[in-house]
């Protein structure tokens, strides 16, 4: 049996006859959507098949030998319905607009490495070298390093005031010289 259409357009009931102990006074639980058909036989038709019919509402089905009758009475539509709340559903949100977020600001972030070592001389001055790289190719990580190496150079200690701003810190890369290096290298 096949349904066409949810719609009650033609209801049918398709039914197949046994008879026997269900085992409902064992006490041990079974399902309403399946027949346990172990201590069950079948009603025979004529020709030795199973017992079997299709009813419209308002038919009847007699059982052979006398076992009684169905009688198909009717179709009551009803509906389900079911309402939850999920009170994690609002952080569920909210972390994965912030995970989406974070992946689109990292798109747009051009990220450095920056590497420092202050190595102290036989003769006592501290040699401070810096070298750095970025992930893309970008003209401004010379400029950044200098920067950098300024801002380093102004917190170290015993460092004179620099004279003045734009001035270049001595032992930091001259940004103008920054394309020409980089010709170099290739």
């Amino acid at each position: 049996m096949l349904s066409q259409f949810p719609a009650l357009l033609n209801p049918m009931l398709a039914l197949s006859a046994y008879h026997g102990d269900l085992g409902v006074d064992a006490g041990f639980p079974q399902s309403v959507y399946q027949l346990d058909k172990k201590n069950l036989k079948e009603f025979k038709d004529a020709d030795g098949n199973l017992f079997k019919k299709q009813l419209a509402v308002g038919d009847t089905m007699e059982l052979p030998n006398g076992a009684g009758s169905v009688t198909f009475e009717g179709v009551k539509e009803w509906a389900g319905f079911q309402v939850t709340q999920q009170p994690a559903s609002g952080w569920a949100l909210a972390g994965a607009v912030a995970a989406i977020l974070g992946l689109a600001a990292s798109l747009f972030i051009q990220r450095r490495r920056v590497w420092v070592r202050a190595v102290k001389g036989a003769d006592g001055v501290t040699v401070v070298e810096m070298a750095g790289l970025g992930r893309s190719e970008s003209a401004k990580v010379p400029e950044e390093l200098g920067d950098l190496a300024a801002a380093l150079y102004e917190k170290a200690p015993g460092a004179p005031e620099p004279s003045e701003p734009g001035t270049p810190v001595p032992g930091t890369p001259d940004p103008a010289s920054a394309p020409a290096e980089r010709a170099e290298q290739k």
